[in-house]
């Protein structure tokens, strides 16, 4: 059967209510089972909003204090989903394991062991964020996935609609793409 799960991140929503996070969010993540916020989600009301299409887990990013939500569980976490270790950080430079994330992540050390000492223990895929250009990669059998910004796309004009990312995992394996939301 499979799990299909939606990630976003780096949305720097304004408003309380997190009305802001664009409609094309919600139909792009239109039967995910999951949602997964990856940091930077500006107003919690963010999250109230994700959950109007699925349940809604989440870490902390750069730029958002310390969340009474309890689907926000600090500055990383570990799901594991359809029997894969899902890590979720917002940013791998502040938090340690890698040296850059411009180009490509450049992780410091071999990056299952960054990883393992980042998340404490062994993870199947990462999900990350805090570059706000999406990117989908493989290090060391691990799936790495960042959604970009929805709101504050890499490269494109103030105001334009960025990217979520989707995952599935059916049957140990999972599998990434990336959702432009301008089309």
């Amino acid at each position: 059967m499979g799990k299909r799960i939606g990630l976003v991140a780096d949305n720097h929503s304004r408003s309380e209510d997190g009305a802001d996070v664009p409609d094309a969010v919600l139909r792009a993540f239109d039967g995910v089972d999951l949602v997964m916020h990856l940091g930077d989600a500006g107003t919690w009301g963010t999250l109230d909003r994700l959950a109007t299409v699925a349940p809604v887990i989440a870490v902390l990013g750069g730029h958002n204090g310390i969340s009474p939500d309890l689907r926000v569980a600090g500055l990383t976490r570990v799901e594991k989903i359809e029997g894969l270790r899902v890590g979720m950080v917002h940013d791998l430079v502040g938090r340690g394991a890698a040296a850059e994330m411009r180009d490509a992540v450049v992780f410091k050390g071999r990056p299952r062991d960054a990883l393992r000492t980042l998340l404490g223990g062994e993870i199947d895929l990462l999900a990350y964020a805090g570059t706000h250009d999406p990117r989908i990669a493989w290090a060391e059998g691990l799936l790495l996935v960042n959604p970009g910004s929805p709101t504050l796309p890499a490269g494109r004009a103030k105001g334009s609609l960025g990217h979520v990312a989707l995952v599935e995992i059916a049957e140990g394996i999972a599998s990434a793409r990336v959702v432009d939301l301008s089309v």
